[in-house]
């Protein structure tokens, strides 16, 4: 984590079961993001209130599954993906790293869920000048056919760093009746958002107790290493790797995710070369 603290995910119910709320602190993974893409304020904001929605949407995730969410923004145009796995980790990128002021976006909000590779879920939502928050919550209802209530938000320091990231799902159960569960939460969640994060963290949500199942850390956490590196290049083929030699005496590759780079120099690709060679 390079030094950031963990952000925090929580599952509870209230109102004598008949409510589930999932809560998330992520300005820690959140200021990863920002600082290994070197975003400014437009394209941070937007990212951070992006991995919230991510993680919002892992709520059903377990163990080794994960979800990764795709949006693509037409206005603004712009990118991000964001993997979050059951255990905790989370990773994700974003692009252009400039953004004017960011608010409300236009485009595609896309959920696939998997484990080892297998898809189990898959939903996309179109997005008509909302921000994440609206364009999350009307996903839910839509695609998850989910009666619930989303909170998200997203404060930038004024260095343009995450300083305030977190939000809340709270979804009405069938032992709730609608109209009540309108009555008990809309008014609150959308009013004083940090008050109702610190009422919950203290066993409250809405005047209402609060029941934890189980909480975990979320963690910015890539999967890629020199060994993935190298397997994907000695899976380009003999013809490729004979060139980088050839070429430019090696290879360098940035991981999309993180940033970091991974070089391959040339007594790699020759020790590649030679089974090839063998066969020859």
């Amino acid at each position: 984590m390079s030094g950031f603290r963990k952000g925090r995910l929580v599952r509870a119910l209230a109102c004598e079961r008949a409510v589930r709320v999932l809560a998330v602190v992520a300005d820690g993974p959140a200021r990863e993001v920002v600082r290994r893409h070197g975003l400014g304020e437009g394209a941070a904001q937007a990212a951070c209130e992006g991995l919230v929605a991510a993680v919002l949407l892992s709520s059903q995730v377990k163990g080794e599954e994960r979800i990764t969410i795709e949006v693509k923004g037409d206005r603004p145009a712009f990118s991000m993906q964001a993997d979050v796995w059951g255990e905790g980790p989370l990773r994700a990128r974003f692009s252009p790293t400039w953004l004017p002021a960011f608010q409300d976006f236009s485009g595609l909000l896309g959920a696939v869920r998997t484990l080892h590779g297998r898809e189990l879920y898959r939903g996309v939502s179109q997005v008509e000048d909302e921000s994440f928050e609206h364009a999350l919550a009307r996903f839910f209802t839509r695609s998850e056919q989910v009666d619930g209530r989303v909170r998200i938000l997203a404060e930038l320091d004024a260095e343009g760093l995450p300083s305030f990231v977190a939000g809340l799902l709270v979804e009405r159960l069938p032992g709730m009746d609608p109209e009540e569960f309108a009555a008990l939460f809309d008014q609150p969640l959308r009013g004083d958002f940090k008050a109702l994060m610190t009422g919950f963290a203290f066993g409250q949500l809405a005047g209402q107790p609060v029941e934890v199942l189980d909480a975990r850390d979320l963690e910015f956490r890539c999967t890629c290493s020199q060994e993935r590196v190298q397997g994907m290049l000695q899976a380009l083929g003999p013809e490729e790797l004979a060139d980088m030699l050839e070429k430019d005496g090696g290879a360098e590759v940035t991981c999309h995710f993180c940033n970091t780079r991974y070089t391959v120099d040339a007594a790699w690709l020759r020790a590649a070369l030679e089974p090839a060679a063998g066969e020859s």
